[in-house]
């Protein structure tokens, strides 16, 4: 048989005659230089449907050299001295044998079996050949839209290329892998929504709940490409639904888009329905979806009616919400939507129970949001409250950081008024891991005056000797060291220095008092 080039003839096809394969593979010549092995050549005439084998005629060595072996997964496969053949029963009698001779490299003519069941055994094989999920066959190289040899193709999409050296071959050839198929996941319609006069009732409600559905719903909401009677469709189906679908980790960005669709009319009736059970609207302001389609709502709504529908359903529950993980995130889009006066009411609660809120993880967080984004009047309001509950806020795991927020704001009318209230317990307050926090905050952010104050009193204290070796009390030293040396008056940083050289040998065997001592130097040296 005249052989075709290599950019022509890809797939030659053979038929069952064992003459013709004789002729082309003529490895039962028993006088062929390459191969004299008797065994190997009965092997071939007994058995014809091989899935591997063969090369053009030549010497043992130049065969050995064309092949690839470092990536066969089962070497048996291949033909050499332990032939296997291939599973009886594979091909159909009197039809096409389902083999192909590939030229996958100039050199080499590889037959292949191309039936469905079969899973290819070596490296080249996997690469040349594709499984095609639509026609369920293997599908070569010049059928697929891809081309395998691209370099800018690979594995992870980045173009990087898998080198793949040859035992023989000292000119190793790169292979390329193809791109990974994506396959169906299960229950995935593959974005395909049939059209609304088809769909019936609670279909919305399945589709909203399925991920790729869902999302291509909501595609057709960004577009505006729905006309209105089909968001109203939409609107009947999920409104029975609705406190379901906000909690719904898919759902709820569909109620999201929806809210932002509909029109005025229809959002005040979607806020009704919303509020409708105290109950369920406060499962999902506390659910983690459904605060972040409470707050979406908040964004959207833009009159009266709607703001005051809302506000009134908060009120009663704005306490429990400011101490809930996700609940507390509310306030701060209704404190930045809403005038002081409609949020007026909503900070009532808030701020009659405001030292209950500071003392609570979630609740130190949503203070700090009123504080923040409340007008004067209402921060005065939680100011005063929190002052005078300063020293009982700096010995708590988080009712501190609001008495540091606080601190941070700095008006100094507040800040005189907490140092005033902390004085003496400023060096009780040193060995508190909380506590010692706020004294450091009330030298840094307070004005000289009152800096000195409160490093004086630490400074006369008799037991000023165990802050200096405490755990916490060292650091309250090296805060005081760098406040007291942007002070007009460096008497109190030389005060701290002398009291630091007269207790060396101590500092010296303290592992907190070396932090003094390292700290000093790098502040004397600045």
């Amino acid at each position: 048989m005249e052989r075709n080039s290599y950019t022509q003839g890809l797939q030659i096809a053979f038929t069952g005659d064992p003459t013709e394969e004789n002729q082309e593979f003529p490895f039962d010549d028993s006088s062929s230089t390459g191969f004299s092995n008797p065994n190997f050549s009965q092997g071939l005439q007994s058995h014809h449907d091989v899935r591997v084998f063969g090369f053009q005629q030549s010497s043992l060595d130049d065969r050995f050299s064309q092949l690839n072996l470092n990536d066969i997964e089962n070497p048996t496969r291949i033909v050499g001295s332990d032939f296997v053949p291939a599973p009886t029963g594979l091909f159909h009698e009197n039809s096409f044998n389902g083999r192909h001779v590939l030229r996958s490299l100039p050199s080499q003519n590889m037959v292949v079996d191309l039936s469905p069941n079969y899973s290819p055994s070596t490296f080249i094989e996997h690469n040349v050949f594709d499984f095609d999920t639509n026609t369920q066959r293997r599908t070569p190289p010049f059928e697929r839209p891809y081309n395998l040899c691209d370099p800018m193709r690979s594995v992870n999409g980045f173009g990087s290329t898998m080198m793949r050296p040859s035992m023989h071959d000292h000119h190793h050839q790169p292979f390329y892998s193809p791109p990974p198929r994506q396959f169906p996941r299960e229950n995935s319609s593959y974005y395909y929504i049939p059209p609304f006069t088809e769909l019936k009732a609670g279909d919305i409600c399945t589709v909203a709940k399925d991920r790729d559905r869902c999302l291509a719903l909501q595609k057709k909401l960004d577009t505006e490409v729905l006309t209105r009677g089909e968001i109203d469709m939409i609107l009947m189906e999920v409104k029975d639904h609705l406190h379901e679908l906000m909690v719904h980790r898919f759902a709820n960005y569909l109620i999201q888009k929806l809210f932002k669709a509909i029109n005025n009319e229809q959002r005040t009736q979607l806020l009704l329905l919303l509020i409708r059970s105290h109950q369920r609207f406060f499962q999902v302001c506390t659910n983690l979806y459904g605060s972040r389609t409470i707050q979406k709502f908040i964004e959207i709504i833009n009159i009266q009616e709607q703001r005051s529908i809302l506000l009134s359903a908060l009120k009663p529950i704005a306490v429990t919400l400011a101490k809930d993980s996700n609940g507390h995130h509310i306030f701060e889009p209704c404190l930045k939507k809403f005038s002081s006066e409609e949020t007026m009411h909503l900070m009532d609660g808030i701020i009659q129970h405001c030292v209950d809120i500071a003392i609570n993880k979630s609740g130190c967080c949503a203070l700090q949001q009123c504080l923040t984004h409340a007008n004067n009047e209402v921060s005065e309001h939680f100011l005063v409250r929190i002052v005078a509950n300063a020293l009982f806020l700096s010995e708590d795991k988080y009712g501190n950081y609001v008495v540091q927020f606080v601190l941070q704001m700095g008006l100094p009318w507040v800040t005189s008024m907490i140092i005033g209230q902390l004085q003496g317990s400023f060096v009780n307050l040193c060995f508190s891991k909380y506590g010692s926090n706020v004294v450091e905050k009330c030298m840094k952010e307070s004005e000289e005056q009152l800096s000195a104050r409160v490093i004086i009193e630490i400074l006369n204290d008799p037991d000023y000797l165990k802050v200096f070796g405490h755990d916490y009390g060292n650091f309250v030293i090296q805060s005081a060291l760098w406040a007291s040396k942007g002070h007009e008056n460096l008497g109190i940083h030389n005060a701290i220095h002398c009291l630091i050289r007269k207790h060396y040998s101590f500092l010296q065997s303290s592992p907190f008092g070396r932090r003094i001592l390292s700290a000093a130097t790098k502040c004397r040296r600045s």
